[in-house]
């Protein structure tokens, strides 16, 4: 192993201890600053917000990912409800009663994967000025120096205003649509 990677896997192995020791001082003491944190271990207090940064950004794809996993199963299991319905079929024909329960459980499926949301559009467009200054700056022929102000110039580009346009109805394809 070439000295410089060497290096770097000590500095993450150090990196990954000292961060789990920050979530646990953290958990025992929350009211902790990051300038005690960094007295404890060592470094420097911009280190300690990097770490604590970094600890939160994990807690957060974490539970996203549980999220999903939990979210995942309930759609399984309602699934699963749906083809126990489907076993009271007679004749090739459900009851009213199965229909419903069919309808609601489709129901719970949209709402759980999100697939009736409105989708929101956002245009933003901002108002830019341009501005320069020109001046000329030399020696007169007595070695004084001149500084002739030509004045300011900008140019101001306007465009149109913030539009925001909000879809209700969800995006479907149509018979037809590719």
């Amino acid at each position: 192993m070439t000295a410089p990677s060497s290096y770097l896997r000590c500095l993450r192995e150090e990196q990954t201890t000292r961060r789990l020791g920050v979530a646990k001082a953290l958990r025992e003491a929350p009211e902790i600053t990051n300038v005690q944190l960094a007295t404890m271990f060592g470094v420097s207090r911009n280190t300690i917000q990097l770490d604590r940064e970094a600890i939160m950004q994990q807690l957060v794809a974490s539970t996203k990912t549980e999220t999903e996993l939990l979210r995942d199963g309930l759609v399984k299991k309602l699934e699963g409800l749906v083809a126990e319905v489907e076993k009271h079929r007679k004749d090739g024909k459900l009851s009213l009663g199965a229909i419903d329960q069919v309808l609601s459980i489709t129901k719970a499926v949209i709402e759980l994967t999100g697939a009736r949301k409105p989708v929101v559009e956002k245009h933003e467009v901002q108002h830019r000025t341009i501005s320069f200054r020109t001046s000329i700056v030399g020696k007169d022929p007595s070695g004084k120096m001149i500084n002739n102000n030509l004045g300011t110039f900008s140019l101001t580009q306007r465009s149109a205003p913030i539009t925001q346009a909000e879809v209700v109805e969800p995006l479907t394809l149509e018979a037809g649509d590719l």
